[in-house]
Parts: C-alpha cells; sequence; structure tokens
C-alpha cells in the first residue's frame, strides 16, 4: 500500500487539492533545500493549514491519545534525539517486531516523517496526542531519560582526530592501497579499541555500518543497541578491510555475504568474535558477535529462574529419554539453556554428543561437532553418524527442517534424550511449528518432555534501584554503574511447558490451536512468559517496562 504519506499525497491529488507538476515542484525544492515536506507545501500556498489538517484526519484514521495514557519507555525513547522530538514536536512511545508508534500533535508532520534519519527502518503507527502538553513532556521524558554515558577514550583520540584518511577519494583506491592503510598502525589501533570496547561493556554484538556520511558503531549491551561512536566515511573501508584481515576473509568481495571469526587475547583471557560481512546500499555493514567465555555461566542454578521454574527444567533434564526444545527469538539465549543443562546432566557414565552451526563454547567432557555445509556435513547427515557413536544424549544445535526433526524424534523415542532449539515465540507455538513441519501428532505426544520458551530482561541496577511512588514495582535511576540505563546485567525469563497426559490427549485427538494448547498448559500450572516477568518485576528484580516490552500480552 506504501506509506502513509504516500496514501495522503495520493488522495489529496484524486481530491484535486494538489497537482502532479505541484508535487514534483515541492519535491525538487525540498532535494535541494532540505527543507520540511509539509513547510513547503504550505509555503507554496497549494493548501492552507486548517484544510490540509481537516483533510487527514477524514481519510486516515489516526487514533487519538490523552496525556494520561501516554507511557514512555526510556528504551524507546532513545531511538530519537531530543532535537529530532523537539523539532517534530513528537515522541516514541513503543516498538515491537514491525511497527514503531509515535505520537504527534499535529497530522501534517506524517508528511515529514520519512524524512528523520532516526525513523527509518521503522514502520510508523502515528497517534495524536495533546499539542499543549507534549513539548513539556518532552523535556520531562529525556531529562529522566538513561542515557549510555561512553566517556573515556574515544576512536577520535586513537586516530588522533581526522587526518588525511579523511582527504582520500576511496572511489578511487586501489585494493592493493586499501589492504596497505588497513594494516596501518592507526587503523589497526582504531579497530582493536572498538573490539576492547566491546568486552569491557560487556557487549554482546557490535555493528559497524556505513550511513550517509560517517561510519557509525553500536555496541549491544544487555540486548539493546546504544550508539558508541561515529567516524567520517572516509574510515569505513580501512576498518572494514582490518575486520576482513583478521576473519580471514577475502578484502576483495565486496558483492557477496561473508562470514568468518577470530579470537584475541586480552588480560589473560580469551574472547572469540564471529562476523558477518553484508554489502547495503550505502556499503559494507559488518555484525559481530563476541563469544566472551568468561561471562558463560553455564550452571543452571545461576541462569537467574525462579525456583519453580528451575525445579521444573531441572525435572525435565533427568528424564532417561524424549525431547527437551528450548524456543524464543535470536539473542535470547537458548543455547546457554541448553549448554547449561548439558553441564548439569553430565557424568562420566553418558555418552553426550552436540552438533552445533557453529560450535560456540567447548564443553569439557563432551564431544561436539560442527557441522559445515559447504562439504555437505549437515544436521541431518550428522546426526545420522552420531546416532551410530551410541550416545545417551544428542544436543541439536537448531531444528530448520523437516528431516532434522524426523531424526531428532526417532532419536527420542528410541531411548535418547535430544535436546535442540526452535525458533517460535511461544511454548505452545512450538507444538503447531512441528505440525507445520510434516509431524505427525501421535510422534510429537510420544516424544516431546518439555518445551521451554524464553526472553533475557534486564535487571534493574542494584547500584540506583528505587521504588516508584505509590507502586509496587521498581525502576533504576541511572548511575555511572550502569552507565546511566538503569540496568546492569539480565535475567532469564522462562515458559516450561511441559507434555502433560491432558495436552497429549488433545494433540492427538484433536485439530490444534495454539490458545487452546496454552490454555490447557496454564489450568495444568504453567506459568506464562509475561505472567514470569510481573512475579520479577513485583520483586524488584525487573521493571514492568522491561517486562511489557519483551513478553508477549496473554
Amino acid at each position: 500500500m506504501g506509506s502513509l504519506k504516500q496514501r495522503i499525497l495520493e488522495l489529496l491529488i484524486q481530491n484535486n487539492y494538489l497537482t502532479h507538476q505541484q508535487l514534483d515542484e515541492i519535491t525538487d525544492v525540498q532535494i535541494s533545500s532540505g527543507e520540511k515536506f509539509s513547510s513547503l507545501l504550505l509555503k507554496k500556498n497549494f493548501i492552507q493549514k486548517e484544510p490540509l489538517n481537516e483533510f487527514i484526519n477524514n481519510n486516515i484514521s489516526l487514533p487519538h491519545i490523552t496525556s494520561s495514557q501516554l507511557k514512555i519507555i526510556p528504551a524507546v525513547l532513545n531511538i530519537i534525539s531530543i532535537d529530532t522530538a523537539k523539532e517534530y514536536n513528537l515522541l516514541p512511545l513503543s516498538k515491537d517486531e514491525q511497527f514503531l508508534t509515535l505520537v504527534i500533535t499535529d497530522p501534517v508532520t506524517i508528511l515529514d516523517i520519512e524524512e528523520i534519519k532516526e525513523l527509518q527502518g521503522y514502520t510508523i503507527n502515528p497517534v495524536i496526542g495533546p499539542e499543549s502538553e507534549i513539548a513539556e513532556l518532552i523535556e520531562q521524558s529525556y531529562s529522566k531519560a538513561y542515557k549510555p554515558d561512553f566517556k573515556s577514550q574515544s576512536l577520535d583520540d586513537i586516530l588522533g582526530g581526522v587526518n588525511e584518511i579523511s582527504a582520500l577519494p576511496k572511489e578511487d583506491l586501489k585494493l592493493s592501497e586499501i589492504a596497505q592503510i588497513a594494516q596501518e598502525v592507526p587503523i589497526i589501533k582504531a579497530t582493536n579499541f572498538i573490539l576492547e570496547k566491546a568486552i569491557e561493556l560487556k557487549a554482546s554484538d557490535i555493528l559497524i555500518e556505513p550511513l550517509e556520511k560517517a561510519m557509525r558503531v553500536r555496541l549491544r549491551i544487555d540486548g539493546i543497541f546504544h550508539q558508541t561512536e561515529t567516524l567520517p566515511i572516509s574510515f569505513h573501508p580501512f576498518i572494514v578491510s582490518r575486520i576482513k584481515v583478521i576473519s580471514n576473509l577475502d578484502i576483495s568481495e565486496h558483492r557477496l555475504p561473508q562470514d568468518g571469526q577470530f579470537k584475541i587475547k586480552l588480560k589473560s583471557k580469551e574472547v572469540e568474535f564471529r562476523v558477518s560481512v553484508i554489502t547495503s546500499t550505502l556499503g559494507e555493514k559488518v555484525a559481530i558477535r563476541v563469544l566472551d567465555k568468561s561471562l558463560a555461566l553455564l550452571d543452571i542454578d545461576k541462569l537467574g529462574l525462579r525456583e519453580e521454574a528451575l525445579n521444573d527444567l531441572k525435572k525435565a533434564a533427568l528424564m532417561p529419554h524424549g525431547m527437551i526444545l528450548a524456543c524464543g527469538p535470536t539473542g535470547s539465549g537458548k543455547t546457554t539453556t541448553l549448554y547449561s543443562i548439558l553441564k548439569y546432566i553430565h557424568s562420566p557414565e553418558k555418552n553426550i554428543i552436540t552438533v552445533e552451526d557453529p560450535v560456540e563454547y567447548q564443553l569439557k567432557g563432551v564431544n561436539q561437532v560442527a557441522v559445515n555445509p559447504k562439504t555437505g556435513l549437515i544436521f541431518s547427515r550428522c546426526l545420522r553418524a552420531i546416532l551410530r557413536q551410541d550416545p545417551n544424549i544428542i544436543m541439536i544445535g537448531e531444528i530448520r527442517d523437516f528431516e532434522t526433526v524426523d531424526i531428532a524424534i526417532k532419536a527420542a523415542l528410541t531411548g535418547h534424550l535430544v535436546l535442540s532449539t526452535l525458533h517460535t515465540t511461544t511454548a505452545a507455538g512450538s507444538i503447531v511449528r512441528l505440525l507445520d513441519m510434516g509431524v505427525q501428532p501421535f510422534l510429537i505426544s510420544a516424544s516431546v518432555i518439555a518445551i521451554i520458551s524464553q526472553r533475557l530482561a534486564r535487571r534493574i541496577c542494584p547500584n540506583c534501584k528505587e521504588k516508584i511512588p505509590d507502586q509496587p514495582y521498581f525502576i533504576g535511576r541511572g548511575c555511572k554503574e550502569c552507565l546511566n540505563t538503569g540496568y546492569s546485567g539480565r535475567i532469564l525469563i522462562t515458559e516450561i511447558l511441559y507434555m502433560s497426559p491432558e495436552i497429549k490427549e488433545t494433540i492427538v485427538s484433536e485439530k490444534l490451536e495454539e490458545d487452546k494448547i496454552k490454555k490447557l498448559a496454564k489450568a495444568k500450572g504453567m506459568k506464562s512468559l509475561r505472567e514470569e516477568g510481573e512475579a520479577f518485576a513485583l520483586s524488584g528484580i525487573t521493571s514492568l517496562e522491561e517486562v511489557l516490552r519483551i513478553t508477549p500480552a496473554d
């Protein structure tokens, strides 16, 4: 259907408020001047402000919201700067996988949202708020917002400011020149600085991205990305080339995606990095996963589970055979949960084999196999091979297709304990997903022991935690210890669905619906992700805003 702006402009043209020639004229002026689209439209007197507002209100259904309904979430607030919020008189309210909800005071603002670079990539869901109160709310919200403080040394310090590299015309540089500059001391120091800063701040991911006029570095800390550095775009090809060199990637390849890895030793500990390079419209984007083994607890008692959920998980892990599935979005800690279960049940009497892509952490006494699609060593082929190794326990990194799940279920039915991950959002949804993959209902009923759906929620910083007046919840005020975010570390929230006789019977005998399975599981004592999260919020471990951000509503 296109954007809201496109819809409004098409309707204006259809209703003779605007002509195609006038639209082209405004667009040309905007490109050359950079002025707001709405300002140019009104300045040209093609349409007056009040009729335009009335037209948008009559043709685009925009919800209205009162000041008492406005609930500002700091993590969402950080998407745009205070300057942008003031300039356009808007505030971000909430965000999910698809939409970013913005409160605006003037319907005409819809015509300008596409110009805001900070909002590019989001599907915007606008709501109208009270104009008299939004300006004051912007000041109040941003004054209280938790903005990470990354002061200390910066990349500019490392590179000595913008030096002669900035003046180099990168499009004219030969590959040999880029390779040579990438090996020079300032670039090596700058790359090492980015990596060391990520380790110091306990980041799980690093993004190095090209923008129109700058190179941006972002770190994912406790599940949230924070911008830490920007440099002139001229530095970008050299930083990327340096990362390619240490990852044993092809620095001459700029079109196809590349994956690699490398290790560095810092303060007597070894940290591994997994690298992915893809090409965007503005240049190559680098995503780096930080695998700091010193941070991996791999201890089932230290996952942060509530006692009831921990006992449920241990009970499932000690079953002699069957299948345990961990589900949740990427980065929710599924593999760490499975590793912790393996460590909990490991003993010299058991033969444990894992099949992973890739092997993230080495487990002492466990045989770990890395798949390699380039050589044809895929999950299903690995599974067939290791079943001939007489294992007691098998861990499969991820179930992606029917062939893999078919072998896994047959192994679970023939005396093996099988652990794996599945990309679904809820425990009940995993059963429906298995059916969609072609698994017969009676096989699910006979093989699956339990399904763990999980999320990682940020812990409130203990150094600046305070109770919200007149509420049973807590929040982090923000301090130096938590980089002014109000959070430090993360807690695991789980939803554990046990395959009770009633659920097994329902799977075999009826047409399955996710909601029905969930209701039946809750009737048997399952706590949903939202309920587990609210229990953590009431105990002051995390905030209610964080729970609402990461868990689906019941």
